[in-house]
Order: C-alpha cells, then sequence, then structure tokens
C-alpha cells in the first residue's frame, strides 16, 4: 500500500480561490448580461431568438442625423443605463432603473402613449422642419409634398385622448444566445483558478 501526502496548504489556497470566484460570479456574470443586452440595442439592432435572429421594428424615417443608428441608440442613453441593479450571492438583476430612462419600459414591452400637447409642439416642429422651403410667405411654409412633413403634420394633428402604439422591440430578454455567453463566462472564470 502507497501512503500519498497532500499538502494542505495547495487545498487551502484552492479553497480560497473558489470562494471568491463563486463570490464574485453573480457580478460577473451580471456584467456579460449588460454587455450582451448593450450589443443587442447597438451592434445586433436586434434579438436573437430561437436559433433565428428577430430584428427591431425600423424607423419610418431616416435622416441624416439617425442613419446608421439603431433604432433604440439614438442618443446612448438607454445603452449606458443597462446596470447591475442588485446581486446576492446566488442572483443577479440586470436592468433600466425607471426613474433614468421612464421610456425603456415601453420599448421592452411595447404599448401605448398618450399624446401630449408638447408632443403636438413637436411633432409641428418637425413637420415645418420637413415641408419644403418653396412658397414661404409672410412667416409660413408651403404644404409639402414630402412623406416625412406629411407624416410628422398627421401626428400633429392627433386629437385630444388619443395614443401613440409603440411596437415592442424587447432588448433584455434570457435568450439561448445569452446563456451561451454566460456558460462561456462561467467556464473562463473557472479556468483561472486552476
Amino acid at each position: 500500500m502507497t501512503k500519498l501526502s497532500i499538502n494542505t496548504q495547495v487545498l487551502n489556497d484552492l479553497e480560497k480561490r473558489l470562494k471568491k470566484v463563486l463570490n464574485d460570479m453573480p457580478t460577473v456574470i451580471g456584467q456579460a448580461a449588460v454587455t450582451h443586452f448593450q450589443e443587442n440595442i447597438t451592434k445586433r439592432q436586434g434579438v436573437p431568438t430561437g436559433g433565428s435572429f428577430q430584428r427591431f421594428k425600423g424607423r419610418i424615417f431616416e435622416n441624416n442625423r439617425n442613419r446608421g443608428k439603431g433604432l433604440l441608440n439614438d442618443t446612448g442613453n438607454m445603452v449606458d443605463s443597462i446596470k447591475i441593479i442588485s446581486r446576492s450571492a446566488n442572483s443577479v438583476h440586470v436592468g433600466i432603473r425607471a426613474s433614468e430612462i421612464p421610456y425603456a419600459e415601453v420599448h421592452q414591452q411595447g404599448g401605448k402613449i398618450p399624446v401630449t400637447d408638447k408632443m403636438r409642439k413637436f411633432f409641428w416642429a418637425k413637420h415645418y422642419e420637413h415641408a419644403s422651403s418653396a412658397g414661404r410667405s409672410r412667416g409660413k411654409r408651403s404644404i409639402s409634398s414630402s412623406g416625412e412633413a406629411n407624416f410628422w403634420k398627421a401626428m400633429a394633428l392627433k386629437k385630444a385622448n388619443s395614443s401613440i402604439t409603440i411596437p415592442k422591440r424587447q432588448f433584455m430578454d434570457v435568450t439561448p444566445d445569452l446563456e451561451k455567453t454566460i456558460l462561456r463566462t462561467i467556464k473562463t472564470e473557472m479556468n483561472q483558478i486552476i
């Protein structure tokens, strides 16, 4: 019979590193999810679901300012606000605080938003911006044949108590793609302690 001696110091060091990795794992997984969700908006401009790729419904009109930008990434505020909200020893909550970006939830779930007077003023401003400059007289602009100008005019003429339907553009969802990313992250972290 052979007697094997085990170096307890090596086992103790391994145990300490393993505990540290397990303690840090929710944060590491949360950060992987944050990056994944941000890429859904900035790079993919859609969400991988069930082996296929579902793109977000596009803009009605695209202009030079927003051409090529992701639909939900016009200013970058929503992307920057995706964060780890809370974590515990065995879970992590990733999201956007409604107090920071109130419109994030309506993009995530879709829904209807009421048309306000402030919105109507904005719609009129966009209409005049896109209306043709031909026929200006006494400070008024002529009616444009531009499709975009007509769209903004129709929006501005919406009646009181009407609403606008925002399509669902779910950018934060647990998908097989995200699960693969998380498994890869866990394997990478575990390989570092060995």
